[in-house]
């Protein structure tokens, strides 16, 4: 009977201590943000790195994917410049394979092997002309941009500057929800998922309108950076996942040097011709080719705020009141400016289009076609509130 008991005891001590490591485990388990602010503090260790990353874009106007094999330094310039070296291993369209960009820190060279032509220059002249592009741009702008800046200039606060990582994280948690998202193995690494989902009244007019979310792959022990998806938003598609990682294993100067391959056409950077910005003010005033037409019916208190083109449409944006906004586009153009899937066929001035609602989000896209002219109206409207701005349009 003794010798039961005592085996009973310790059955029942090696179950607490089981059901207490498990308790322990689940309390130590690092929250979204905790993993957050590890990988910043990581990420303020690197001197150095190299890595194969896969990348893949998929927009409405073209898809491109491809593997690039990286190495960086920093603070290998005069004036604190990172070295780096860029070499396209792998590439959908096939004259990008080959491609090596190079920069000891204060030279770069960029050679493109299919036409053998190596663009270079100095970082110390291209600073220098980077200053008088800018003038000239703000000539340009005239005094509205003088405005803008300084408006933007009396809101920056450099208090506002997170110092740490747990104020950046913090910083970045006024904009964005954190959540953990599973575990994952890219390559030969095990990652932790972390998803970042845009909080909407936080967003700018443009981004919020974008949609769309972020998932983070950070390094399981350290949290380095591995990976940055962008899904689910109107723009499309985007990834980046580097299936090696290595930091601060030290890099052979070498690696951050060019030679020249004979025979190529070699161009200095500081000799390329830049937009003449009185021919931009010309070509900015170019009435368009085609009938440009004017809404008759707007929701109330909706106030146009700017006109641009974009691809060969013209698109206005107008404002309504609760930082919410909409615009309509029109014009003979090859951009593509509608998901791929999803929509509901509509009638629409005579015409089929088609009509694409984000309920959760009170966001709608309208798209159709008249002739060669297309059209679409989208942003914070029901799809009444779009079907209605297209009937009244003249």
């Amino acid at each position: 009977m003794q010798k039961r008991r005592r085996l009973l005891s310790i059955l029942l001590a090696l179950v607490v201590l089981a059901v207490t490591a498990v308790a322990i485990g689940a309390f130590v388990i690092p929250t979204a943000e905790d993993l957050l602010v590890q990988s910043l503090e990581t990420s303020q260790t690197i001197t150095d790195g190299h890595a194969i990353v896969e990348l893949s874009v998929d927009i409405p106007e073209q898809a491109m994917s491809g593997t690039v094999e990286a190495w960086g330094r920093l603070n290998a310039g005069p004036n604190g410049e990172p070295a780096f070296r860029v070499e396209v291993l792998t590439a959908n369209e096939a004259e990008l394979i080959g491609t090596i960009a190079v920069s000891d820190g204060t030279q770069f060279w960029l050679w493109n092997p299919t036409e053998n032509v190596v663009l270079t220059g100095q970082f110390e002249e291209m600073y220098a002309r980077l200053a008088e592009e800018m003038a000239g741009a703000e000539e340009f702008a005239g005094h509205e941009f003088d405005h803008d800046l300084d408006e933007y200039e009396s809101e920056f606060d450099e208090a506002d500057i997170p110092e740490t990582p747990e104020e950046a994280v913090a910083k970045l948690l006024e904009y964005f929800t954190a959540e953990r998202a599973g575990s994952d193995v890219i390559g030969n690494t095990d990652v932790n998922t972390v998803r970042l989902i845009p909080i909407p009244e936080q967003m700018p007019e443009e981004v919020r309108a974008a949609g769309g979310l972020l998932n983070v792959w950070l390094r399981d022990g350290d949290s380095a950076p591995v990976g940055i998806e962008y899904v689910g938003g109107a723009l499309g598609s985007g990834v980046a996942r580097a299936t090696f990682l290595e930091i601060n294993q030290g890099i052979d100067d070498a690696v951050f040097t060019f030679t020249i391959p004979e025979g190529a056409t070699v161009i200095d950077a500081a000799d390329l011709e830049l937009p003449d910005y009185d021919e931009l003010e010309e070509a900015a005033a170019v009435e368009p080719d085609f009938d440009l037409l004017a809404p008759t019916s707007l929701p109330n208190e909706a106030t146009l705020r700017e006109t641009t083109n974009v691809g060969g449409a013209i698109v206005e944006r107008y404002g309504l009141p609760n930082g919410r906004s909409f615009t309509i586009a029109q014009g003979r153009t090859d951009v593509n400016l509608t998901p791929d899937e999803g929509g509901e066929s509509v009638t629409v001035r005579g015409v089929t289009g088609t009509l694409y609602t984000d309920a959760a989000n009170g966001r709608t896209l309208l798209n159709w076609s008249e002739g060669d002219i297309q059209y679409w109206i989208g942003g914070d409207l029901t799809g009444e509130e779009a079907l209605a701005i297209a009937e009244s349009l003249q």
